[in-house]
């Protein structure tokens, strides 16, 4: 995968969110952010095999804005993006009709949604299936989300950790098994990564999206960032102050990525 084709690929699933993201069958996605380019350089065939690569992190945004001059908005599967809009969705409170990143997603104009928007009729059987984290994180970030959004139909969830490969293929069965309407994938890349695909090619039909450290994030609070931090894109320094590991980021995120980045575009056919 050349730069051009992974920043097409964020452009591509950008333009597609919300409603042919959350309606398209079969379909996985992962975020990539400053700190996991270099990951996604060790795996290109890995990544390549997603169908579809969200951002996640301003500062990658405003680096592709810059040497590619496309306007790739932040969306990753947290409290300040891609969730709240998922599980609005399955809760029953905003349907949107199509993505406006300069309004706030918590609120649609009825006026605004055509007759081929879902009603929340048509949506009333959808389910959703977590796997990620330790299992008592996994425990209170499940009792945080059903008090926050009662009506969600959660098929099941289970911790991110396998002790053999055929606890890990038994889970990919189970889900299989139970067809929720998406999977959330929280076990770091790009492990993450590699159990969607697999998920996906042994016979999954819905959509399952990763999630990176959200799923133990929200064990504590259902809304990780403070909105101030939020407001200001300071997610990265907030965690860095917040989560043990996070200091040793930093090279990656200011130094190494700018620089693997540039090189990278200036390299890569247009």
């Amino acid at each position: 995968m050349t730069t051009k084709e992974f920043v097409d690929k964020i452009e591509r699933s950008a333009v597609a969110y919300p409603e042919s993201v959350f309606t398209g069958k079969g379909k996985v996605y992962t975020c990539v952010n400053p700190y996991s380019y270099h990951i996604v350089k060790r795996n290109e065939t890995l990544y390549a095999e997603l169908d579809g690569l969200f951002v996640d992190g301003m500062t990658m945004c405003w680096w592709i804005r810059l040497l590619w001059q496309r306007r790739i908005p932040r969306l990753s599967f947290d409290m300040a993006g891609m969730a709240v809009d998922l599980f609005a969705r399955l809760n029953g409170d905003i349907l949107p009709a199509v993505a406006d990143m300069k309004a706030p997603r918590s609120h649609v104009d009825s006026g605004s949604m055509s007759k081929d928007t879902p009603t929340t009729d048509s949506l009333s059987d959808e389910t959703i299936y977590f796997i990620g984290a330790k299992q008592d994180e996994i425990e209170a970030t499940i009792r945080q989300i059903r008090h926050s959004y009662p009506k969600m139909k959660i098929a099941g969830y289970r911790n991110g950790y396998f002790s053999t490969e055929a606890e890990r293929r038994a889970a990919i069965s189970e889900i299989i098994e139970l067809n929720p309407s998406f999977v959330i994938v929280g076990m770091g890349s790009p492990l993450q990564e590699r159990f969607v695909i697999d998920l996906r090619d042994s016979g999954f039909k819905g959509i399952a999206f990763t999630c990176g450290g959200f799923l133990h994030q929200t064990a504590d609070r259902m809304h990780y960032y403070p909105q101030w931090v939020n407001r200001l894109n300071l997610r990265a320094f907030y965690r860095l102050f917040h989560e043990k590991g996070m200091v040793a980021r930093l090279w990656q995120v200011l130094v190494a990525f700018p620089l693997r980045f540039t090189l990278d575009s200036l390299r890569s056919p247009r």
